[in-house]
């Protein structure tokens, strides 16, 4: 492939490189028509040079080597005038059509850019630094998208901490562009892009948070605030339950559902940092290995149908919910009007009197008052994924019936 490049760099030796060399109305119209058409012209002779017999390794030299060129170009150009932003571009002056020329021929660079970036991911150098004008007025449109999942997601009333962390590190991405590469640039677009489909989705709540953290292991989205947010919601989860056999048997759960997940090949938020997917991994093996000699296999737990028989003997109800989950069934039966008692001091003595958990045999009524007026978010998820199972099982009853 020839070089195809001598138009822009005669503009740029002519009219930036000299600053004494005025431009004409005329002179500017003419001009901005031949950008345009020699625009199109290079990407019809990028696209031929996929189907010329070459080999891979030489179709990306080539690629890159105009890529290199372009943003090279586009340095030299923001040097030799005064370049506004986009949202300012309308205060340069009139007459001033020489830099109205150098944002005409920036835009198209950075569409030219932006076309090899879609067309030649294959051979495209990601690790290069993303040019200021490219970046300009690519960036305006992250910003909306990230402004939609942030509306989005607290109108679906998304886990407030959850949607803090995706917020502050793609905005901190691209508020901040000095230095940023290729990589990280295409990840944000891809990352937001996705994103914003899923938070477009008629789901919310718990089922749209399993969701996007489905989506965050599948995109890599490697920052640590996330792992540990990820790490404490499953130590939460698995020690919401009742005994030691419940809560292993989750650990190993949340592990089989960790190793099956699916993740975006070369895909990655941080560079040379070890997958979230791989990092969480590693974590609950840990904690398996720890629960295990923690807990120690042997330790006796009372069987159901002997927690049942002591407790019928006490003329008690046995659950296997923990305290909390009790209370707060309780809670919903009760403000749904199935439970008709004055207040909710008699449901308290209620569930005293006549509930016994595997946990604990007798429930004080302090405890209770503490977890009915005050339940934890992970009690209302395990609530919600229980009445979720329950609801299954009716359908399941209506089918069959």
């Amino acid at each position: 492939m020839r070089y195809e490049l001598d138009l822009f760099d005669y503009i740029v030796s002519e009219y930036f490189k000299n600053e004494k060399q005025q431009l004409s109305k005329l002179e500017f119209h003419e001009w901005k028509q031949n950008l345009l058409k020699e625009e199109e012209r290079l990407r019809q002779s990028l696209m031929k040079m996929i189907f010329v017999n070459q080999e891979d390794k030489a179709i990306e030299r080539q690629i890159q080597f105009y890529q290199h060129k372009l943003i090279l170009i586009s340095k030299e150009v923001v040097n030799k005038i005064e370049y506004l932003p986009i949202p300012y571009e309308r205060i340069i002056k009139k007459d001033d059509y020489r830099s109205q020329l150098g944002h005409v021929f920036l835009k198209i660079l950075s569409d030219l850019l932006t076309f090899i970036e879609n067309h030649f991911t294959k051979y495209f150098n990601q690790d290069s630094v993303v040019p200021t004008t490219y970046f300009e007025r690519s960036s305006t449109q992250l910003r909306y998208k990230l402004f939609k999942i942030k509306e989005l997601g607290e109108l679906k009333r998304i886990d407030p901490p959850l949607l803090k962390i995706i917020i502050h590190n793609i905005q901190k991405a691209i508020e901040n562009p000095k230095g940023i590469s290729y990589r990280k640039f295409i990840y944000c677009k891809t990352f937001l892009s996705e994103m914003l489909v899923m938070f477009s989705r008629t789901t919310q709540g718990i089922k749209m948070e399993k969701q996007i953290i489905t989506n965050l292991l599948y995109l890599n989205f490697n920052v640590f605030a996330i792992y540990n947010y990820i790490s404490n919601r499953i130590t939460d989860h698995y020690q919401a339950k009742s005994n030691y056999n419940e809560q292993l048997l989750q650990l190993q759960l949340f592990k089989k559902l960790i190793n099956q997940s699916h993740i975006k090949p070369d895909f990655e938020f941080h560079s040379n940092t070890p997958s979230l997917k791989e990092s969480l991994s590693v974590w609950i093996e840990e904690e398996i290995f720890y629960f295990k000699e923690r807990k120690q296999l042997s330790i006796q737990y009372p069987q159901p149908e002997a927690a049942w028989n002591k407790a019928h003997k006490n003329k008690k109800l046995y659950t296997t919910l923990s305290v909390s989950q009790l209370a707060y069934f309780m809670r919903l039966l009760y403000n749904a009007n199935v439970i008709s008692l004055e207040s909710k001091s008699k449901l308290i003595e209620l569930i005293s009197d006549h509930f016994s958990t595997t946990s604990q045999r007798n429930i004080s009524a302090k405890s209770l008052k503490n977890k009915i007026y005050s339940p934890e978010i992970t009690t209302i998820e395990n609530i919600q994924e229980l009445m979720e199972s329950l609801i299954e099982r009716a359908e399941k009853d209506k089918v069959s019936n």
